[in-house]
């Protein structure tokens, strides 16, 4: 059974109007000129109203269609755009792999292959670490929206600036992603269990997991179900409860363990765009774009948190959930720490990242989870 009663669904018909209002009052304050009849045709005695341009792009995601963060989030953002610019803005969505492999997607943004994506930055972590960080973040503590909101703003020019230099216009975060759970076929019980495990894992989380001994495999959505099935993998990371259990990997995991070690709260997918698209788009249009973002990512933040609480109760209900032991827990945290502050040494931006995300937890009173990572007042 689907759990998008909580979805957007029943909100976006509701903001589509108020984003119209809001560009009617925008216009009519600077004074629009011309008037027309319901043709579109001037009244007599006036100047003809030149058509206006319909743009139509495409929008790839590495979300499966069929899955809330795609017909939740993705589908509503495209269908907001169209109804609220009265289709002079037409955005076409196409799911994971649908048109080419996911990780060249920024190259085909870049290239305007597609002019816009909505995927998660953790994908380019080999060409420049900030991406890594930016994708997941192993250790980390933040697991609420309002924290992860107040911590990815203060990011958001880092990041920027990472993607001007891949020559890709970056438009902030699109949605929020839960922190992931760990979905395992065999017992993992304490640290030392970890060691010599296969996971199917991504980003700069499977380095962290061999620096916790396991083996990372490098697997696409659609094969973690197979993977899991056959014994390819013992353990698996990939989304949270709401969106494994709609790939049905509940259905083939026997265990779950928490707490989570490899990532808290994260900008499941940020909004990228083909910059000479993106400059030739209206002014209007741009701020249709970012509203719709924006309402896209209040909702999901409360979709994904009540449609997982729904998942857990009814999908996961047969699956056993481990809790490792506290001093584990401290231990990987140890790790964690010390992994992050040697990976951030790859480049200045990265070290910068890293400071400026340990400075938010610190303003958000994780204290000693900030000096562990170095940051000093």
């Amino acid at each position: 059974m689907r759990i998008n009663s909580y979805g957007l669904r029943r909100n976006w018909r509701r903001i589509v109007y108020l984003l119209v209002l809001a560009l009617l009052v925008g216009a009519l304050s600077t004074g629009c000129s011309g008037s027309t009849d319901s043709s579109g045709e001037a009244k007599t005695g006036e100047a003809k109203t030149q058509p206006q341009k319909v743009y139509k792009w495409k929008m790839v995601t590495h979300q499966m269609p069929g899955t809330s963060r795609y017909e939740e989030t993705v589908v509503p953002f495209c269908k907001m755009i169209e109804e609220a610019s009265g289709g002079r803005l037409i955005i076409e969505p196409y799911g994971a792999g649908v048109l080419f492999p996911v990780t060249d997607t920024l190259d085909a943004v870049k290239n305007g292959v597609v002019e816009m994506a909505a995927i998660w930055s953790g994908y380019w972590a080999g060409r420049d670490p900030v991406f890594g960080l930016a994708g997941s973040i192993p250790g980390d503590v933040i697991k609420l929206f309002d924290e992860h909101y107040y911590r990815s703003e203060k990011l958001d020019a880092l990041q920027a600036k990472a993607y001007d230099k891949q020559g890709v216009k970056y438009l902030g975060g699109f949605d929020f992603g839960p922190s992931e759970i760990l979905m395992s076929r065999v017992p993992i019980r304490t640290l030392d269990d970890f060691k010599g495990k296969k996971i199917r894992t991504a980003g700069i989380s499977a380095e962290f997991y061999k620096e916790l001994g396991m083996s990372p495999v490098s697997l696409s959505a659609p094969e973690i179900y197979q993977a899991l099935q056959l014994g390819t993998v013992d353990a698996a990371e990939y989304n949270d409860w709401l969106v494994n259990s709609e790939m049905g990997l509940h259905e083939v995991t026997k265990y779950v363990i928490e707490p989570v070690l490899h990532q808290g709260a994260v900008d499941d997918k940020v909004l990228l765009v083909n910059p000479a698209a993106w400059a030739e788009l209206p002014d209007d249009l741009k701020k249709i774009v970012l509203v719709a973002r924006d309402a896209v990512r209040y909702r999901s933040a409360i979709a994904y948190s009540t449609g997982g609480k729904l998942a857990k109760i009814e999908k996961w209900k047969n699956i056993e959930i481990i809790q490792l032991p506290e001093d584990d827990v401290r231990k990987a945290q140890e790790i964690a720490a010390n992994f992050l502050v040697q990976y951030s040494k790859k480049s200045q931006d990265a070290a910068e990242f890293l400071k400026t995300y340990a400075e938010a937890l610190y303003e958000l009173g994780y204290v000693d989870r900030a000096k562990a990572l170095g940051y000093t007042k």
